[in-house]
């Protein structure tokens, strides 16, 4: 089981959102997310789990070892060799963390997974394979090129659940254009719910009108109450 930093809800825990962090970053560097949604009443029912991806040499980086979800042969080219060996094996273990919030009490349909960058990857990588329906998917700054090997993986169980991508226009890692056809590809493959939204200015980061829009989100997919 992947090491997890656990934000617990500050009321009764009725959903929770799994967010998985970049290239290079840890959870720690995404607490700030339950910090702001804790803030208000209408999220103090959730928990947040923020997963630490496996410290292991990377290939752009001399094989120098740095934390990644799946290796890189070549930065913000989808049509290059892709480690999707390594991408499957961590929405696995994602799958995992989701299986043990199930196990916990927290019905499938309340759980949201969601990223930044590589963990955004992630996150639609569990939309595409999961055999557990879940409430929502959240990719921040992701861009998906797992097109290989997403055959023998697919699953009609989430197609219909919905799905939030940001993206910046001015995002120097991934092209705002493969994020556009990241949009396309999964609408084309039956996703009905899938929110394209394209932050003006934006780099690779996340910004407050995302911030505020994945709220919208929230409140959406696990609403209070439930």
């Amino acid at each position: 089981m992947l090491p997890v930093i656990r934000v617990s809800a500050p009321a009764r825990a009725t959903a929770s959102f799994i967010v998985c962090h970049g290239l290079g970053d840890s959870g720690e560097g995404w607490t700030f997310l339950a910090e702001e949604f804790h803030k208000h009443d209408e999220f103090k029912h959730i928990n947040f789990i923020f997963p630490n991806a496996p410290v292991k040499p990377l290939y752009i980086n001399g094989n120098a070892p740095v934390s990644h979800w799946f290796n890189i042969y070549e930065f913000g080219n989808p049509f290059a060799r892709q480690d999707e060996e390594g991408f499957w094996k961590s929405c696995s273990d994602i799958n995992d963390l989701v299986k043990k919030e199930i196990d916990s009490g927290i019905p499938s349909e309340r759980i949201v997974v969601g990223g930044f960058s590589q963990g955004g990857i992630v996150s639609l990588g569990i939309a595409a394979s999961s055999d557990k329906k879940l409430a929502g998917f959240v990719d921040m700054s992701g861009i998906f090129a797992m097109k290989g090997s997403l055959g023998k993986h697919l699953k009609d169980t989430n197609k219909h659940t919905p799905i939030f991508h940001g993206a910046g226009d001015l995002d120097p890692v991934f092209n705002i254009q493969y994020a556009r056809d990241t949009a396309k590809f999964f609408k084309s493959l039956g996703f009905t719910d899938y929110q394209f939204h394209e932050y003006i200015g934006m780099v690779h980061t996340t910004c407050p009108d995302e911030i505020q829009d994945i709220a919208a989100f929230i409140r959406r997919v696990i609403p209070a109450g439930n």
